[in-house]
C-alpha cells in the first residue's frame, strides 16, 4: 500500500467510525423511545385498572374512609387521563420509527464504507483515482444524510448507550467465535 493510499485509507476509516457512531446513537435513541413507551403503557394499564377497581369498590363500600378511596381514585383517574391524552397520538412510536429508519440509512452507508476499506486492504482496488472517486461518492451520500430535514433528534443518554455499545460491548464487531458458530463450516476460511 502506497503512502498516498494509506492516507486515503485512514480518512475513510475515520468516516467509517463517524457513521458507525451515528448509526448506533440513532439505534439506541429508538430503543430509549421504545422503553419509555413500554413504561407508559404499563403505567397506563395500572392506573386505569386501579381507577376502575377503586371506583367499583367505592360503590359497594360502607367504610368510614370512603373519602380516601375517592381521592385515590381521582388521582389515578387524572394520571390515566394525562397518559391517554399525552401519548394517544403515537408520538413515541413515530419518534422511535424515525430513529430506526435513520439508523438503517446510516447502517447502509457504514457497510459501504466497510466494503471500501476491505477492497483497499485486500488490494482489490489499488489505484488512488478509484479510491478517491468511491470515497467522494460515499461522502456525498453522507452529506445528503446529514442534511436531511427530517433528521431525528437524539439525547445524551443515547450517546452514552452508543459509547458503551461500540467501545465496551463491541456491537459493530463480529468475533471469530461468532463466525465459527454461525457461518456454516463449509463457508468458513478461518
Amino acid at each position: 500500500m502506497t503512502e498516498e493510499i494509506r492516507i486515503q485509507y485512514r480518512l475513510i476509516e475515520e468516516r467509517f467510525v463517524k457513521i458507525a457512531w451515528t448509526h448506533k446513537i440513532h439505534e439506541k435513541q429508538a430503543d430509549l423511545y421504545n422503553e419509555k413507551l413500554g413504561r407508559n403503557k404499563t403505567l397506563l394499564a395500572f392506573t386505569t385498572s386501579f381507577t376502575t377497581t377503586s371506583a367499583v369498590a367505592s360503590l359497594f363500600s360502607e367504610f368510614a374512609l370512603d373519602w380516601i378511596i375517592n381521592i385515590v381514585t381521582a388521582v389515578f383517574a387524572v394520571i390515566s387521563t394525562y397518559l391517554t391524552l399525552r401519548y394517544k397520538d403515537n408520538v413515541l412510536e413515530e419518534k422511535s420509527e424515525a430513529n430506526r429508519q435513520y439508523a438503517a440509512k446510516c447502517l447502509s452507508l457504514r457497510n459501504a464504507y466497510e466494503s471500501l476499506l476491505a477492497d483497499i486492504m485486500s488490494e482489490r482496488i489499488t489505484d488512488i483515482a478509484t479510491i478517491t472517486e468511491k470515497r467522494d461518492k460515499l461522502e456525498q451520500v453522507s452529506i445528503q444524510l446529514s442534511e436531511c430535514e427530517s433528521k431525528p433528534s437524539v439525547s445524551s443518554k443515547a450517546v452514552e448507550m452508543a459509547d458503551k455499545a461500540l467501545k465496551v460491548n463491541r456491537e459493530t464487531q463480529t468475533s471469530d467465535d461468532e463466525i465459527r458458530t454461525i457461518v456454516p463450516l463449509h463457508l468458513q476460511i478461518f
